[in-house]
C-alpha cells in the first residue's frame, strides 16, 4: 500500500514549480515534460488506479484524489484555511451537538455571501478535487439553525447529454433527448460535514434535492434564459436530477425513502472511463500542449470540459489509446424524480406533474429514522473532532 502511494505521489513530484507559477510557461529545456516520460507516467497512473480498483483498495483512490487536488491551481486553498478558522464556529464537534435539537433548513447560495464561503470550506473537506461545476450551476448549504452550524452542501450542474443508464431509463427519442436532458440538472457534490455525518446526515442532504427551494431556485435564475446549444429557453419546471456515487456502490443513496416513497432510484452504473486518475498529470499535460501550442484554454468560446478536451488531445498527440480512459471505477447511478410522472412526460410529451415533497416533514423522518436511532446505537458518535478533521484535509493542499 505505502509503495502505492509513494509511487503516485512520485508522479506529481516534477510538476511542483510548474504548479507554484501556474501562468509561467518555462522554455523548452531537455527533461522538461518529455513526451515519453509523460507517456509512461499516464501508463502507471492507470495502471494504479485499475489495480486499485480491481482489489478494493479505496484508499489507493482516495489518494489519487487527493494528489490531484494538492496541485489544483484553480483554488485557493489558503483562502479557505483563512475563512475556516474565522468561521470556526459553524463547524462544532460532535459533543456541542443534540441530535433531538437539530434543525436543518435549505439556503441557496448567493455570490461573495457567507455562505459561498462556508460552501467552499466544506467542497474543500473532501479528498475529490474541488470543482464549481459548469453549465447551468446552483448550490446551496444545509444550515443547522439550532446549533448555528454547517449540516451539508448540494452543488448542482448540466448533466452529461450522455449517460446511458439515465438515457435508457428515461426512453426518450434520439432527436429530442437533448431537450429533455436540458430539463434536469446533475448533483456534483452531495454531503454532510464531519460533524454531521456521523449522524448519517448525509442521508438528509441528500433527500433535500426533492426541496421545493430547489426547483423554485431553478425558476429564479434560469427561467428567462435560453439553452447555449438549442437557442431555446430553458424549459420548466425542473423534471428530475441525478447524481452517480463516489466509489461504487452508495450507502448513503441505496434505500433512501420518505415513508413509502423511494427518493433515490438506481438506475445502474457507469461505464467506468473517465479522467480521474489522471487529475494528477494535469498541470504537467497542460504545460507539454502549451509549448506544442496544442493547449486549449479556459474561457467562453473554447467549449465546455476544458480539461477533458486537453487531456483527450494529449493522448491523441502522444498516441495513446483511449483504452487508457477506462479506469474501470463503476459509479452508481441514481435520479431523483421531481414530478410524478416522468417517463410520460419524456417519452409521450405529457405535462409535468409536480410531486409534493414536505420539507419539514422530510427532517422529521430523517431524524426518526436515522439520525436518533445512530446516536443511540454508537455512543462514541459525538467523539468525532470534526473541526480537527477539516483542518487536516485543507492542510495537505
Amino acid at each position: 500500500m505505502a509503495a502505492n502511494l509513494a509511487t503516485v505521489r512520485r508522479l506529481v513530484e516534477a510538476q511542483q514549480a510548474i504548479a507554484a507559477h501556474p501562468r509561467v510557461i518555462a522554455p523548452r529545456r531537455p527533461g522538461r515534460v518529455t513526451a515519453r516520460a509523460l507517456r509512461e507516467d499516464i501508463e502507471l497512473s492507470w495502471r494504479l488506479c485499475r489495480e486499485a480498483i480491481a482489489t478494493g483498495d479505496k484508499s489507493t483512490i482516495r489518494e489519487l484524489h487527493q494528489v490531484a487536488k494538492e496541485h489544483d491551481t484553480l483554488t485557493n486553498y489558503n483562502n479557505l484555511r483563512s475563512d475556516l478558522k474565522r468561521f470556526g464556529s459553524y463547524f462544532p464537534s460532535c459533543a456541542h451537538i443534540e441530535p433531538e435539537l437539530i434543525d436543518p433548513v435549505l439556503i441557496p447560495v448567493r455570490p461573495r455571501s457567507l455562505e459561498e464561503r462556508l460552501f467552499k470550506v466544506v467542497r474543500g473537506y473532501w479528498s475529490m478535487p474541488y470543482s464549481k461545476g459548469y453549465g447551468r450551476r446552483l448550490r446551496f448549504i444545509v444550515m443547522d439553525r439550532h446549533h448555528e452550524a454547517v449540516v451539508g452542501i448540494i452543488g448542482l450542474q448540466s448533466p452529461s447529454a450522455d449517460l446511458a443508464c439515465r438515457d435508457d431509463y428515461l426512453g426518450v427519442a434520439k432527436a429530442d433527448k437533448l431537450k429533455v436532458v436540458n430539463n434536469t440538472l446533475d448533483a456534483y457534490t452531495i454531503g454532510a460535514t464531519p460533524t454531521y455525518a456521523p449522524l448519517l446526515a448525509g442521508k438528509l442532504v441528500a433527500g433535500m434535492l426533492h426541496a421545493p427551494l430547489i426547483q423554485q431556485e431553478y425558476w429564479r435564475t434560469y427561467g428567462n434564459k435560453r439553452t447555449t446549444q438549442l437557442e431555446e429557453r430553458i424549459p420548466q419546471p425542473l423534471l428530475a436530477i441525478t447524481t452517480a456515487s463516489a466509489f461504487g456502490r452508495s450507502s448513503i443513496y441505496n434505500k433512501l425513502r420518505n415513508e413509502d416513497r423511494l427518493l433515490a432510484k438506481p438506475l445502474g452504473f457507469t461505464k467506468g472511463f473517465g479522467t480521474f486518475h489522471l487529475e494528477a498529470l494535469y498541470p504537467r499535460i497542460v504545460q507539454w500542449l502549451e509549448r506544442r501550442d496544442r493547449c486549449v484554454p479556459g474561457g467562453f468560446g473554447n467549449g465546455p470540459k476544458i480539461r477533458w478536451q486537453n487531456i483527450m488531445r494529449a493522448l491523441g498527440d502522444l498516441k495513446i489509446s483511449r483504452d487508457f480512459l477506462e479506469h474501470g471505477l463503476r459509479r452508481e447511478v441514481f435520479i431523483f424524480e421531481l414530478v410524478n410522472n416522468l417517463q410520460d412526460v419524456c417519452r409521450h410529451g405529457h405535462i409535468p406533474d409536480s410531486a409534493h415533497f414536505d420539507t419539514d416533514q422530510w427532517v422529521s423522518h430523517w431524524k426518526s429514522r436515522w439520525c436518533l436511532p445512530r446516536a443511540e446505537r454508537d455512543p462514541g458518535w459525538y467523539e468525532t473532532d470534526s473541526l480537527g478533521s477539516l483542518k487536516r484535509a485543507l492542510d495537505v493542499v
